[in-house]
């Protein structure tokens, strides 16, 4: 049977993903309907999915779509809606894909996590390059040791200058801004890769426009062996994606991938490892049968068929190293009106 599930929130850019993995797999997955209270988002994502899955039901209220008989609900509203999205969805016994970063209250997440344990249900966040092939090599072969101890991880997120613009209207409202709603991807591989950070050192500048927000962050985190991992991201450049970067380096080898999201991978080995020369070399990554996705993972971790692949633990530790890079001490990543709209 296929797993059923449905939306909460329409806003966010990731919903596509989701769409696409449902349309190309209907025995797998199978969409019940979506809930976005502004009409202007419901209809536009609709529309845009409209030949991929055609006739998506618009339930009216989210009571509406907790009593659908879908299992597991996928939160996709504003990164300020998801919490109560996820709250709603649990209590009503129903198992959660939340998109990244993981809500603005620090304590509402710690409850959310407390309340996944104790009713047995499945909440998974939605980083969607965990299942990348290139990244997931590159963590398969930190965890088989191919590329000694890691002693330096650098993350390059960018953001196009044509996107500066939308960070009044969209993250002005969050501490960190541009840097709390992008690093949380390359915070969560960084953990993987590296562990849990012991500090985090942020430093953000206001560069361009109005300079009233966050638009270039870099933030260095320490781990307990001295090993350093930086994050940085910027939303001032004339071409983003093709930047973007992972970068590891340990005592065995390198290992970069670039740009992010491809199925690109260079490696510098210092000795031989299984398929992989010593040396230098630039891969292809096959994409494995399937392929793995946030939704097969959600529906294997549903039916018992496997543990998960990132724990609760992990995912608190990611969301508590985003707040800290973002500056976060207080639990809060809302301010009191956005950015822009201050003086000075």
């Amino acid at each position: 049977m296929p797993l059923k599930f449905a939306y909460l929130g329409l806003w966010h850019s990731h919903t596509v993903m989701h769409i696409r993995d449902a349309a190309s797999r209907p025995g797998e997955f199978q969409l019940v309907g979506a809930y976005e209270p502004d009409p202007a988002i419901r209809e536009a994502k609709l529309g845009e999915w409209s030949a991929d899955l055609p006739d998506i039901r618009v339930f009216e209220s989210v009571e509406q779509a907790l009593d659908s008989d879908a299992e597991a609900i996928i939160c996709e509203g504003r990164v300020s809606e998801n919490l109560d999205y996820a709250e709603w969805a649990l209590e009503a016994g129903k198992h959660v894909l939340l998109e990244k970063p993981a809500g603005v209250d620090m304590a509402r997440l710690e409850g959310l996590h407390d309340t996944a344990r104790r009713k047995d249900l499945h909440l998974q966040m939605a980083y969607m390059w965990r299942y990348n092939p290139a990244i997931a090599e590159m963590i398969r072969l930190r965890k088989a040791g191919a590329l000694g101890g890691p002693f330096y991880f650098r993350g390059h997120i960018p953001k196009p200058m044509a996107y500066h613009a939308r960070l009044v209207e969209e993250l002005d409202w969050y501490k960190g801004s541009l840097y709390f709603e992008m690093a949380g991807h390359l915070v969560d591989i960084m953990v993987t890769l590296m562990g849990s950070p012991k500090a985090v050192h942020a430093t953000h500048a206001r560069y361009y426009g109005e300079q009233k927000h966050v638009d270039n962050a870099v933030v260095v985190h320490v781990f307990d062996d001295d090993g350093l991992g930086t994050i940085d991201t910027a939303s001032m450049h004339v071409e983003s994606g093709l930047t973007r970067r992972i970068e590891l380096y340990g005592t065995g080898g390198t290992a970069i991938h670039t740009p992010i999201g491809s199925n690109s991978l260079a490696l510098s080995l210092k000795r031989p490892f299984e398929q992989y020369a010593a040396g230098w070399q630039e891969l292809t990554v096959p994409t494995p049968a399937g392929p793995p996705s946030l939704l097969t993972e959600l529906a294997a971790c549903i039916s018992g068929a496997k543990e998960p692949d990132y724990s609760l633990d992990h995912d608190m530790t990611v969301h508590r190293a985003l707040f800290e890079g973002c500056g976060i001490a207080d639990g809060s990543a809302m301010t009191d009106a956005p950015h822009s709209a201050k003086s000075g």
